[in-house]
Formats: C-alpha cells, structure tokens, sequence
C-alpha cells in the first residue's frame, strides 16, 4: 500500500501587465490566497509549473519575478519550480535561478514512494519552432526513468499529449504553440519507460485531461486567466493527493475534480492500428511465408554505405539468384544511369545486369515516352539523369514540354531561371522523386526534393513525383521480374520510400536494418517482417522457398 503523497499546484501566474485575458494585476493578491491556502493544508510538495511573470522587458522582469518570488519564500512546505517561455523572454535562466536561489536544470527525487521528475525544456525565444526536447533532454529523462522502479510523475511547463486545442482562447487559431515539436518522441520515452504514471503541465491555460497508453495527462488553468471566467481571474490551483489512485481538485473560478487509478507498472494499452487504408492494403497482402519467387532490392543500405558493400550482401544476391530468385534494384539516386550502378556493383562483387536496375531518372524516361516517341524537355539534374532521358529518346528544346528537376551538386540558383520561365509558359514539372536528402559515407547530401519544391513555389505548380514510393517504379520492376507480386518482397532500409511503396503497389516487404537508421516510430508503415541485413533476409526467403 503506497503512502499517500499530497502535492498542490500553481501555475501560469502572469504576475504583471493585464494582456489580453490575463488579469496580471489580479496575479499577486490571488498568489497570496494561494500562499495561505498551501499554509493551512498538510501538503508534502508545492509545484509551480512555470510563467512566473507576463514579459515586459529586462529589468522589469527581474523585478516582477522577485516580487512573485517573495510571495512564495515564507512557505515553509518544499518548493519546486519550473521554467516557462514568459520565464525567459527576457532574462536569463541563470538570472532566474539567481532570484529563485536555485538550480534549474533537470532533476528528480523520491518522496513517499514515488519517483517525482522535474523536466526542464530551454523555452526561451521561438521556442515552437526549435527541436524540443532536445535529444540531450530525452537522454537525460530515458536514463532517469531506468534507474528507478517507483511510479514516477512528470512536472513540465508545456503538456506532452498534443491535446486538442478547440475552443482554447489562445491556442485554437495558434496550435504550434500549444506543444513541443517533439513531444512525441518524449511520450515514446515515458511510455517504454513502464513506470511514469502521470504527467502534469501548465501552459496552456485550462483544466484538461487525458489518457495515454494508460498514463494520465493532466493540464492546470492558469491563476491569472479570466477568458473561461468571463471579467475576473480565476485563481486557479490545485490539489493532488496520490494513493492507489489519483485524486485531482483544481479549485478557483473554474473548477475541476477528476479521479481515477493509477496505470500499473510495465502495463501497456495494444499499439493503435495504422490509418484504414494502409490497414486494408496490408490485409490485402500474403505473409512472408508464401512462396517468393522475385526481390526488389533498394541498393544503397541494402547492398552498399558509400563505396563499400554491406558484409553479405554480395554473396545474399548471389544464394538468391541460383536458388531462381528473380532480383531486380530500384533506388531513387538518378546521379548515376543504370550502366554506372552495374559498374560500381561488379567492382564490390555483385553481378546484376543494367537491365535489372531501375533508378528514378529510368521510371521519369519511361514515363514521357510513354506519353509520347520525343518528348520535349529542359533538364534540370546531373549528366546521368541527362543520359538516360536521352538514350530513351527524349530531347532538349528551348520550347519544352516537360521540365524535369533532379539534382545536380554543381547547381546554381541562376541554373533554374530558364527551367521557372518555361513552367510560367506551360511546361509541366516533372520530380525524379521527392527525397529531401540522400545518406553518404561523409553524412546526408540534397536530393531533388527540395529542386522540386523551389520550382513548386516559384512557379505555382505541383510536381509529378516518379521515384519511390510511388507507384510507377514498381511496376517497372514488376514488367522486368515478369511474377506476380504476390510472389515478390520489396527489401529496403528506408520505410518512407521502400515500405510506403511496397505497401502501395501491394507487396509484402522487409525492413533492414543496415542502413538508414532515421525512424519516426509514430507514422512510419510497418514491414512485413524486419531483419538484420539483406544476408539474414536472404536466408529466411532462401529456406521457405527450398
């Protein structure tokens, strides 16, 4: 049986400035009742969340934040205190921590059988468009929750869940500024952590709940808010008290009890299912063990980093290939033609024809001639992406049909004034494909992605995208294996462009791990299966096919 833990909570104080529907002159009178009330009760823990003050400039809220600091100084009961954006618009964290007499870095301690973590976020500036949390600040929260067994409770200025905003006076028409960009890399880590039961926020100034994974989100109005209380502040507070279950009153103008069990330890709720249509598509796709008669490979992470190739990978195509496994690549890399790829594979031991490599410049060449014998073009990319819409039997012209943008790493932005008056005149814009950078050995390199979106802005035009994950490349390399692809696995390292397409054109596929190591757990497409590299892939579909 826990010991019971009462904690009470203020936030949002805005001591200062009447601004817009916070009633800082109301701030300190109203702090104050708050100060008596936390004297008269039996609290083990006082928890100020944040937005101390409404900025007004330096030396205005240095002062401000001493006279709500002298407010909270007689109270003998512990004081926690967090850092909101209002905090450090103007003064420093260790300006702030000078007026508090405190550190105000990240932190944690143990009371009363509960593991209690104070998370700070740098705030200061645009804090809604910086990547917070850092991955120093995940770092730190993912090694804190390891070293305890106790339930923990996570205090935060801004709230985690992403709720929703409607009907918020300041957040509805402004919802960046409601959350952090990467709270949702902060709940992965709360949720596999097993232990966090709770997680209690300011910020946003309402009295708000939710639940996530089983884990409570709890958000408290601000005490100087008057825009749910129309004409009067709402002197908002509360009081937690925490046994076997969480018993929430927010007191004030406009008040709010909320009760319920705490989330068992390591208990998780089943991973939402993926979005209808993806769900329908998988349903509609065999399993890996049904007969595989064809492979579709991504090259570079499957079969080569850089200029060396991934140990196994040689002899994987090699056992696929004599055990009549048809093998097929696709990448969306049109810097090389397919004649270079069959080159620059046989010097790292592979031996794959030309005609069984498809890059995203060979799926744009197939696609305008398909429209027509000699399309007309302006050519925005490298000599090889050139090459191989020519040797299709596209041409150049001043008075193109088509422009066409891949990348070029000698580019200039005067090389796009010719490709943007030519859309201005009708010309349709063709992407190679829509990645924003390609992985090398010395780190990542632009792709036409962002080509493609230069000319989409200047000219007001959207581009056709024919690269992975779309799904005309595929079918090429269907055409080329000649199976139906109910026989045939997509393998690639990337599930944006390798998975998302294999799941579009109806393939199974399998995710390696030899790679690209980016990963956004929350909205990337589930493979069929996962392995290590191509050499563990190849010997799973090598033993169902014997």
């Amino acid at each position: 049986m826990l010991e019971k833990l009462k904690i009470a909570v203020v936030t949002d104080i805005h001591h200062g400035p009447t601004r817009y529907t916070k009633m800082g002159a109301a701030a300190l009178p109203l702090l104050e009742a708050f100060g008596e009330h936390v004297g008269a009760g039996d609290f083990d823990l006082m928890v100020e969340l944040g937005d101390r003050i409404s900025n007004v400039g330096h030396d205005t809220d240095l002062q401000l934040t001493r006279e709500v600091m002298a407010v909270f100084e007689p109270l003998e009961v512990r004081r926690e205190h967090l850092l909101g954006n209002h905090d450090l618009h103007h003064i420093s964290v260790a300006e702030n921590e000078a007026i508090l007499g405190r550190s105000l870095g990240s932190h944690s301690f143990d009371l009363k059988g509960r593991h209690l973590v104070f998370w700070q976020h740098d705030l200061s500036g645009k804090f809604a468009e910086q990547d917070i949390p850092t991955q120093t600040d995940l770092d730190w929260l993912r090694d804190d929750l390891a070293g305890t067994s106790l339930p923990a409770i996570v205090f935060t200025h801004v709230p985690l869940n992403d709720a929703a905003m409607t009907g918020n006076f300041y957040f509805q028409n402004n919802l960046p500024s409601s959350t952090l960009r990467h709270a949702s890399k902060a709940r992965e880590v709360i949720e596999s952590a097993g232990n966090v039961v709770l997680c209690i926020a300011g910020h946003v100034h309402w009295n708000d709940s939710s639940t996530i994974d089983g884990i409570r989100y709890l958000t408290l109005q601000s005490l100087s808010e008057s825009f749910t209380t129309p004409d009067e502040a709402t002197g908002a507070w509360a009081e937690i008290t925490l046994d076997e279950q969480i018993h929430w009153r927010a007191h004030g103008g406009d008040p709010m009890a909320y009760q319920a069990p705490l989330r068992g330890l390591n208990r998780r709720w089943a991973p939402p299912l993926p979005p209808f249509h993806i769900l329908r598509q998988r349903e509609s796709i065999a399993e890996l063990d049904a007969p595989v008669r064809g492979v579709i490979l991504d090259m570079d992470g499957v079969l080569f980093r850089g200029d060396t190739a991934i140990v196994g990978s040689a002899d994987a195509v090699r056992d696929l290939q004599e055990h009549g496994i048809g093998v097929v690549c696709l990448t969306n890399n049109a810097r090389r033609t397919p004649a270079d790829y069959t080159r620059k594979l046989r010097g790292l031991g592979f031996e794959i024809d030309a005609s069984d490599i498809f890059t995203s410049g060979v799926a744009v060449a197939r696609y305008l001639t398909a429209q027509q014998a000699a399309p007309r073009l302006h050519i925005v990319g490298s000599e090889a992406l050139r090459h191989t819409l020519l040797d299709a039997g596209a041409v150049e012209s001043d008075d193109p049909e088509y422009v066409v943008a891949g990348i070029d790493l000698d580019l200039r932005i005067s090389d796009l004034i010719p490709a943007i008056r030519h859309l201005a005149n009708g010309a349709k814009l063709i992407a190679s494909n829509g990645d924003a950078v390609i992985p090398t050995a010395d780190g990542p390199e632009p792709e036409a992605g962002p080509v493609a979106a230069f000319l989409e802005t200047a000219a007001g035009q959207t581009a056709m995208r024919l690269g992975k994950p779309q799904a005309e490349i595929f079918d090429l390399a269907l055409d080329r294996l000649a199976i139906p692809k109910d026989e045939v696995v997509v393998i690639g390292d990337t599930p944006a462009t390798d998975i998302a397409g294999a799941i579009a054109a109806g393939m199974r596929s399998i995710l390696v791990a030899s790679g690209n190591t980016a990963s956004d757990q929350q909205s990337e497409p589930e493979p069929t299966a996962r392995f290590s590299d191509l050499r563990a892939a190849a010997d799973f579909l090598i033993g169902g096919s014997s």
